[in-house]
């Protein structure tokens, strides 16, 4: 939405540092958009740049804060010209570092150290305190933990330059797998997002979700649900969803008669659910891909089946409350006819390079050369509809004004995009100190034994402590990171209990989704609390009863894999269809109406319905369908005899 926040055609002014500031972000997202179309550089040196011009950027956009002492300001300076220095130093001494007999001089080792602290520092400001004080943590538990801890968890004795040799002077630690997959696909993507809403694809989502939604039982609700399905596909933020979309959904909801923590509670549970909606999903997917060494579109095709649930879920929720509460589908008057959106200009640089962007994911080309792809046909395309749109007279004015403010549009996106990859620069390289130590120490292989030890081996155990710790773990952290660590510690675990690497991974990256919905600290909840001015609780306690159901869907993915499209045909299509009928079931005694009123007894046979279906047995399947075929009978006798009572009278 921020993509219109200037179409009036005013510019703010801006002093020079932030010009150049700007310029900066501008070329460091265009670096990326380069690379992924002409190839990376060598490893160390596109990694380096990655991290240290992005932790360096947060410190400079901190610099420029007018409210800030000068003291603090100049600190910032120095921090940012640490990160800087430190990036460029090991791409200068690429080829010296990357010599197996080379021993650090003392300047790496201070460059290193001074790195390190910057990048922590850098996390600490754009992600909150918990990641790098995880961070730090374990680092002094790597360099000092030999000295005061013995037994089975005392971690191997390393040097100051063997430590730094592998967090800063290698591709094994900071500059490792994670910048490596956040400067070759993560940026892309992020750019690519930031694009699609500047260019007008915002405008274009909201109608696509009024016109699919917006004639059924509580339209507006609905069409929160699809808008934000769609922003989060390419957005990968559950809180971005929500300032972005629930602006405008939230009131319209409320306007059409939901109450205000039900209408905030729709839109934060439905922002979260974006990050596994494919065909772009979050960045934890591309991790996850690396990781597996699997090709993203089989992420996408696993995780389609779960979106589809997911929203299944919400949107089932809001059907049962809007019926229940007479909220009725929206004016006809209000509803774009689908001629007037699918074919409309506007429609072809919002959709086509999504649509682009898919074919190239599932046709085999890497992931980096489909989002740089997409990003060119997205600019060429917008470049096109503008000259179409004044050449017959459906935008008044001259070509040259319009090309101006599309000019303007594509550098806000561009500088968005730039900040965005900025902040992913700080969190993974937070995430990479935090997993390199996990496994140069063996902890994380300790973790994982601890944990099998606590379930005592039972898959159950392990699946519910591994969701606790995917919840508890992004309380505080993006879910990216959630899931890393969680997939360091839990995965390990689960796959020695005989579960497929997809899946224990599909499991955990679902739990990290989640925990943006989880109390009692669940961002895209208060970010939707904020919205409305209501009460933070009520806002949560709305948002876990419209997707309840969702949180039984990972424990499905692992009992019933053929959800994740493995298996034939025929047994896929049996376990969509179980699943499907466990959430209608569960969501219906949640909202407290399905086919009607429930009452409470009723209820908790629709729970116990839900239940028997989550439980994957040819039994419970036989009894749960059956439990849910009597319900529906009992639901049409009762309201028969509602509607026959005035006339036996």
């Amino acid at each position: 939405m921020e993509a219109h926040a200037h179409s009036s055609g005013t510019v703010e002014a801006k002093s020079l540092p932030h010009r150049l500031i700007e310029f900066g972000i501008v070329g460091y997202a265009l670096f990326h958009v380069y690379t992924s179309l002409a190839g990376n550089f060598e490893p160390l040196i596109q990694r380096s740049l990655f991290l240290g011009l992005g932790v360096g950027f947060i410190f400079f956009e901190s610099a420029l804060k007018a409210a800030r002492p000068l003291h603090l300001r100049l600190l910032d300076v120095t921090l940012a010209l640490i990160a800087v220095y430190g990036g460029v130093h090991v791409t200068l001494a690429a080829d010296r570092l990357m010599d197996i007999m080379a021993d650090l001089t003392p300047l790496d080792m201070t460059a290193g150290l001074a790195m390190i602290l910057a990048a922590l520092e850098a996390a600490r400001r754009t992600i909150g305190l918990s990641l790098p004080m995880m961070a730090a943590l374990s680092l002094v538990f790597y360099f000092f933990g030999s000295n005061f801890i013995g037994g089975n968890w005392q971690p191997p004795r390393v040097s100051p330059d063997t430590g730094l040799m592998t967090l800063y002077a290698s591709t094994q630690g900071m500059f490792g797998m994670m910048a490596d997959i956040g400067t070759r696909v993560v940026a892309v993507y992020v750019i690519f997002g930031s694009l699609l809403m500047a260019v007008g694809a915002g405008d274009v989502f909201m109608r696509a979700a009024t016109m699919l939604a917006g004639r059924s039982f509580g339209g507006p609700a609905k069409v929160a649900v699809v808008t934000s399905a769609l922003f989060g596909t390419i957005s990968g933020s559950a809180v971005a969803n929500v300032m972005s979309v629930g602006s405008i959904t939230i009131p319209t909801m409320i306007r059409a008669g939901y109450r205000r923590d039900f209408a905030a509670g729709i839109e934060a549970s439905a922002s979260a659910g974006g990050q596994i909606m494919p065909p772009v999903m979050g960045a934890g997917a591309f991790i996850m891909a690396e990781l597996l060494n699997i090709s993203y579109a089989s992420i996408a095709i696993a995780a389609a089946v779960p979106a589809m649930l997911y929203f299944s879920a919400i949107y089932f929720s809001i059907d049962c409350y809007a019926r229940a509460n007479g909220l009725t589908p929206m004016p006809r008057d209000e509803i774009p006819k689908a001629a007037d959106v699918l074919f409309a200009p506007a429609a072809l640089p919002a959709f086509g390079p999504l649509l682009l962007l898919a074919y190239l994911l599932f046709s085999g080309y890497t992931p980096t050369l489909a989002g740089a792809v997409g990003i060119i046909a997205m600019l060429v395309l917008a470049v096109v509809v503008r000259c179409f749109e004044v050449a017959t007279g459906r935008l008044a004015g001259s070509l040259g004004s319009h090309m101006q403010e599309l000019g303007r549009h594509v550098w806000e996106g561009f500088v968005d995009g730039g900040k965005g990859v900025v902040v992913i620069a700080a969190l993974l390289a937070a995430a990479s100190l935090l997993v390199t130590v996990l496994s140069a120490s063996g902890l994380g292989v300790k973790f994982s034994q601890l944990l099998l030890g606590f379930s005592g081996e039972y898959l159950i155990g392990v699946l519910l402590i591994s969701g606790i710790l995917c919840i508890l773990l992004g309380m505080d952290v993006p879910t990216t990171a959630s899931y890393l660590l969680t997939a360091s510690v839990a995965a390990p675990a689960l796959v020695k209990l005989g579960i497929p690497a997809l899946g224990a991974h599909l499991f955990i990256f679902y739990f990290a989704i989640l925990s943006a919905i989880t109390p009692p600290v669940c961002a895209s909840v208060y970010a939707a609390a904020t919205i409305v001015n209501e009460n933070f609780w009520k806002v949560a306690g709305q948002a876990l009863r419209i997707a309840g159901a969702v949180f039984f869907i990972p424990f499905m993915m692992i009992y019933r894999p053929a959800i994740l499209m493995q298996g034939a045909w025929g047994d896929i299509a049996y376990h969509v269809a179980i699943s499907w009928f466990a959430v209608a079931a569960i969501c219906g005694a949640s909202i407290g109406h399905l086919l009607g009123p429930v009452s409470p007894p009723l209820r908790i046979w629709l729970y116990l319905a839900g239940g028997l279906l989550f439980y994957p047995s040819p039994w419970a399947d036989a009894v749960g369908v059956g439990m849910l075929l009597v319900f529906g009978v009992w639901q049409m006798l009762s309201r028969e005899k509602k509607q026959g009572s005035p006339l036996r009278q």
